[in-house]
């Protein structure tokens, strides 16, 4: 029986074999190439079948014994052959004298390499494609048998190839590592990639380099991830930056917020001289505000408020600060201002009236007239020296107090 390269029990008969194996008809052309063949010397079984094998290997025994062959590359690779004869055939395998070459055989490879999670490829000097694990057909979209033999380029949408191979190549030879590589790129198919390479060189018997194996993990969802995260971080902190911004001022008014002058007093008290230091502070009240929003609306009280704290601000002396306690309430701080100086100012607070009439249309017989009820109270540092601020707050609150008196005595 003559061996057929055709014949199903004759293919697995050589691909059995982990070192090279080939046959030979009395012609001398190969009828049989198994896969460690197309591993270790680098030719398909395609491109060998039907040729005399010394037309690629150069001159090959035809008995057993040392031998110096070339792979596809034209480097040398030298071991030992067996010839044996039968049914007409010549068979030949090749002990590669570089055991990391000629051992391992091409099934176990694979097996190894078929379980492994990362994309690997395997590449020659040149940058053609040796081989791809299941992992890397998943990850490139592409099919092994597709790809192995040509260039890497045919491999992905990747306009820096000969760049990252140059650069690779360079680093391998001289023995430095290539290790955390990110590459952004597109599949064949037009998916963005970003890949974390690593590769590790291989060698020639005689040492050289061969090419290199380059492990691919694709951290693609994890940029993305890391992508949304940031927009998230940055929406959430411009959404407290907001938030921020709107516990430190009233939004209606502008003035500071109750927060923001509880803390101005207690800074304005801290920077006072000694336990006798004191601070001027100043609370207001809108007179007949109530009747405002009860005959003309709330847009109507809206706007007198906000013209109340206009006119706050522009009477204030430099350093002081005016804040709105809530409704009608406002107070003001006024660090570094005798009494004098805070009489004047509350002198001006209580000269504002509406900047324009309010209509007739509306209005109640009994409904007074717009007003502002001023009191002025001093705070010491000793009598703020409270936890959590309850000597600042009661400092305010008694302002609220001595505006009330006044509103009473009044009516």
């Amino acid at each position: 029986m003559r061996l057929d390269r055709t014949d199903p029990a004759t293919t697995r008969l050589l691909d059995g074999f982990p070192d090279p194996a080939w046959s030979v008809d009395d012609a001398g052309r190969a009828v049989a190439w198994n896969r460690a063949a197309e591993d270790v010397l680098g030719h398909r079984a395609g491109d060998v079948l039907g040729r005399d094998p010394g037309e690629l290997l150069g001159p090959v025994p035809t008995a057993s014994g040392p031998v110096r062959l070339r792979d596809a590359q034209g480097r040398p690779v030298p071991g030992s052959v067996l010839v044996w004869t039968a049914e007409g055939l010549r068979h030949a395998t090749l002990r590669v004298a570089d055991p990391d070459v000629g051992a391992v055989g091409r099934r176990l490879l694979e097996g190894l390499l078929a379980h492994v999670s990362d994309a690997v490829t395997t590449l020659d000097a040149d940058g053609t494609v040796r081989s791809l694990n299941r992992a890397a057909e998943q990850v490139f979209g592409v099919r092994a048998a597709d790809v192995v033999g040509h260039h890497v380029r045919v491999l992905t949408r990747f306009e820096d190839t000969d760049d990252y191979l140059l650069a690779m190549g360079r680093a391998l030879r001289s023995g430095e590592a290539w290790h955390g590589v990110e590459v952004h790129l597109r599949t064949l198919a037009g998916r963005p990639l970003v890949l974390h390479t690593s590769a590790t060189a291989l060698s020639t018997p005689g040492g050289g380099y061969a090419g290199a194996v380059v492990v691919s993990r694709d951290v693609t969802p994890v940029r993305e991830l890391e992508r949304s995260l940031r927009a998230a971080t940055s929406a959430l902190r411009e959404r407290a930056t907001e938030l921020a911004r709107s516990t430190r001022s009233d939004a209606l008014t502008g003035v500071a917020a109750r927060g923001l002058l509880q803390e101005r007093l207690a800074a304005a008290l801290s920077a006072a001289a000694g336990d006798a230091g004191t601070v001027c502070v100043l609370a207001a009240d809108l007179e007949g505000f109530r009747a405002v929003n009860e005959s003309y609306g709330l847009a109507t009280g809206d706007a007198v408020l906000t013209a109340f704290a206009a006119h706050l601000r522009s009477v204030l002396p430099p350093g002081a600060t005016a804040g709105r306690l809530g409704a009608d309430e406002f107070a003001v701080v006024l660090p570094g201002t005798g009494e004098p100086e805070a009489a004047a100012v509350a002198r001006a607070v209580r000269d504002w009236t509406p900047p324009a009439p309010l209509p007739s249309r509306g209005r109640r017989p009994d409904d007074p007239d717009v007003g502002v009820t001023v009191a002025l109270v001093r705070a010491t540092a000793a009598e703020c020296r409270s936890p959590f601020d309850t000597g600042v707050r009661s400092v305010l609150q008694r302002a609220e107090d001595a505006v009330a008196a006044g509103k009473g005595a009044r009516g």
